[in-house]
């Protein structure tokens, strides 16, 4: 029979041998987790595309000055400009709901004592038409848009695209695809197939003019062209069989 010194003598090798299959069983599993991260390769894919913008959007300013005695009727002139700039443009088909137009305001000018000797009078309007080529005619000639003595301070053209949701989404497929090709062609270097996807996430959209090459890490939208390139990366991670 084993007395009791017999098992006092046991016990450390016992607890060596438990110790050295738990060891075992510790490098095995961290072996197969390396050997499982190897078996993973890492792309990013690409896609980009040109489009046409649909929509125009022109923000235009519209101001008088009146000296500071006649204030109001400053006001009066610029309400018959914004009226007759809106009849204009409702006669070339663009429709009222088109037009919005902003508060009007009255900057103060002063003379050289101090004192304030007539204001401007500034009020603007906003356009966002799909009649591309006629706001730009407007926006590039508005002699016959503006009445006498109105001034023109400010004019801007914005250009965009209905349709970018949808175009995004065709283009994130398209990454998607470019990634998976390209896992393939290192795959195949290894002599190793592209198995299933294990990640992907999608970079921001660049949206540029075209032959542009400025990016953002918070993407880009380019407003100031009708013409524009879309780009997006899609950064994938594919098991290798």
């Amino acid at each position: 029979m084993t007395n009791s010194s017999d098992r006092a003598r046991l016990l450390p090798a016992v607890v060596l041998a438990l110790g050295a299959v738990l060891a075992a069983t510790i490098f095995g599993a961290f072996f197969h987790s390396s050997r499982a991260s190897r078996d993973t390769v890492q792309v990013t894919g690409a896609a980009s595309e040109r489009f046409t913008s649909d929509i125009i959007k022109w923000q235009l300013m519209l101001a008088r000055q009146v000296d500071a005695s006649v204030l109001p009727s400053g006001y009066a002139q610029l309400r018959d400009d914004v009226a007759r700039v809106r009849s204009q443009l409702r006669s070339a088909g663009i429709a009222d709901s088109a037009v919005s137009v902003q508060p009007v305001s009255a900057n103060p000018i002063y003379n050289q004592t101090g004192t304030i000797n007539s204001y401007q009078v500034v009020q603007g309007i906003t356009v966002v038409s799909a009649d591309l080529d006629g706001v730009e005619r407007w926006a590039m000639d508005p002699g016959t848009l503006l009445g006498d003595g109105v001034v023109m301070q400010g004019s801007q053209l914005e250009y965009f695209y209905s349709g970018l949701d949808t175009l995004k989404h065709s283009l994130l497929a398209a990454a998607t695809r470019d990634a998976q090709r390209r896992a393939g062609e290192i795959a195949r270097s290894a002599d190793r197939e592209v198995g299933s996807i294990v990640s992907a996430r999608a970079g921001v959209f660049q949206i540029n003019e075209p032959y542009a090459n400025e990016v953002s890490a918070y993407g880009m939208y380019n407003t100031g062209t009708r013409e524009k390139q879309i780009t997006v990366t899609v950064h994938s991670t594919f098991n290798l069989n």
